[in-house]
């Protein structure tokens, strides 16, 4: 999240300042898509591998690449190299991201998960918020490639820190993965957001891509059919909650990265200077941090999909108040502020729809499913707010972003709905079928069954009653089944002396 800060930071820069003279917007944030279009092609098939191969190593090697295309990005001088090592960069996110939260998942129990999801969420917020205080002085003092150097002293400092890391349990069959059908998976997700990032651009030519993703995309789920160890998690697709928890974290990814997009294109615009514009961009990733770690406590109560509802309402409602006002005024830093507090609600919520609807040994196929989904609609809401801010639909001066946020007003709403209506479904999905019975209730059960057996024994006759089981060292306690049973004196019950039926 750091890095995608750096690069939000830097199309502002390069967009305002001479460095980007002459580029349009749209060719602009192909900073931010080269590492989009990696990014979501190889979580998928990243997360099943590190399922399958060990979470910590699939890590390790993620970090590996990331630092290589951090060096690149910095030093390279043709604009595409520059998106080149983007792209190498975005590839190995797609190996850090699904093996680091399935890889602590993996070491907790089921009671801590929630908890630690929250936490890695608001972790993201935090590297948006070191990015934002120091990205404005590295831009202003020394360019915009210095805003990628932190991701490099990150990257290695984490591949260090992996020493010290647990392996990770490999889940499911051993044997050769299905390369193929990760290929095809792969290219057919690049083919999908190449098409969106270049609709207005290519025109009518992207039908020809669409019909390609089409079939690249179908070839996969073949493979996926028949191979032992598939690139695609075909159960994971046959859970309606994670399905639902997918289709809300697609509208999340389109909202969040628009937002993160509009917000410092939208102040440069104004004429701030770049360190301005990280103050005023500051409370946000504040908000991200503390409702994240707020949200871990909320979610036991509330649920995931209660946060996500409570998270679109909050970023839906800063929009309108931002579109009400005619520059940055105090209730646009409020609103900032209810921007990150939603996004702080909407990125835990989601992370639980959809991570806890996966079996354990899924968790890193379940992470890498949904952050693919975050990441296409984060192509999704990158492309569509630059279309919108090139050629505005809005009267007014700030018409391009004006119709920008009226766009994110509009997925918020549509993630309130998709949230709404999960919580209104009170049907159990099916295989979800896990009874939870406390121990203390177990306790009680026995307790009762056993005064029952008592008393239905007491009224039976002497020589139809059952003799007790006792052991040598605890007499009072339920001995175990291979003791030899002990006859025991008669006790008179209450109804011992009557006539009629033994049973």
């Amino acid at each position: 999240m750091a890095d995608t800060t750096a690069t939000t930071l830097a199309v502002g820069v390069l967009r305002y300042t001479p460095a980007g003279a002459g580029m349009p917007l749209g060719d602009l944030v192909w900073l931010t898509s080269a590492a989009f279009i990696p990014i979501a092609a190889l979580l998928a098939t990243a997360g099943r591998w590190a399922d399958l191969f060990g979470r910590r190593r699939v890590l390790a090697v993620g970090l590996v690449v990331f630092v290589l295309g951090g060096i690149a990005t910095v030093t390279v001088d043709s604009w595409s190299y520059v998106l080149a090592a983007r792209a190498v960069q975005g590839a190995g996110a797609a190996a850090m991201i699904p093996a680091s939260l399935g890889l602590l998942l993996g070491e907790l129990p089921e009671s801590q998960r929630r908890g630690a999801i929250a936490l890695w969420s608001s972790a993201s917020g935090l590297g948006c918020l070191l990015m934002q205080a120091g990205g404005g002085w590295l831009a202003a003092a020394v360019g915009w490639r210095a805003l990628f150097i932190p991701d490099v002293i990150m990257g290695v400092l984490l591949l260090i820190a992996c020493v010290a890391l647990p392996p990770g349990k490999r889940g499911g069959p051993r044997g050769l993965p299905d390369m193929l059908g990760a290929w095809l998976l792969a290219a057919g997700i690049a083919v999908i957001v190449l098409a969106i990032s270049k609709a207005m651009a290519w025109g009518m030519d992207v039908l020809w891509l669409a019909l390609a993703a089409l079939a690249l995309l179908g070839g996969a789920l073949a493979q996926a059919k028949h191979h032992r160890l598939p690139a695609i998690d075909l159960a994971l697709w046959r859970r309606p909650r994670f399905v639902w928890g997918w289709l809300a974290t697609w509208c999340f990814g389109a909202l969040s990265y628009g937002l993160l997009t509009v917000q410092p294109l939208y102040l440069l615009h104004l004429g701030y200077p770049m360190l301005e514009v990280a103050m005023w961009l500051t409370p946000t990733s504040v908000a991200v941090v503390l409702t994240s770690i707020l949200a871990g406590r909320l979610v036991k109560r509330v649920g995931a999909y209660g946060l996500i509802y409570a998270g679109s309402l909050l970023c839906g409602g800063a929009c309108v108040l931002v579109l009400t006002q005619a520059g940055p005024t105090v209730w646009g830093l409020i609103a900032s502020v209810v921007v990150g507090m939603g996004v702080g609600a909407l990125a835990p919520g989601t992370s639980v729809a959809t991570t806890l609807a996966a079996r354990p040994h899924q968790y890193a196929s379940a992470v890498g499913a949904a952050t693919m989904a975050r990441m296409v609609g984060g192509a999704v809401g990158v492309s569509v707010v630059s279309v919108v801010i090139d050629h505005p639909f809005m009267p007014g001066p700030l018409s391009g972003l004006a119709g920008a946020l009226a766009m994110c007003v509009g997925i918020s709403v549509l993630i309130g709905a998709i949230a709404l209506t999960k919580i209104t479904r009170l049907r159990t999905d099916p295989g979800d079928v896990m009874i939870k019975v406390p121990r203390r209730m177990l306790l009680e059960l026995r307790m009762t069954l056993a005064t029952v057996a008592a008393e239905a024994d007491a009224l039976l006759p002497v020589e139809t009653r059952t003799p007790p089981m006792v052991t040598p060292s605890n007499p009072s306690l339920d001995p175990p089944l291979d003791r030899v049973p002990r006859p025991r004196t008669a006790e008179p019950g209450p109804l011992a002396g009557t006539r009629g039926p033994a049973h």
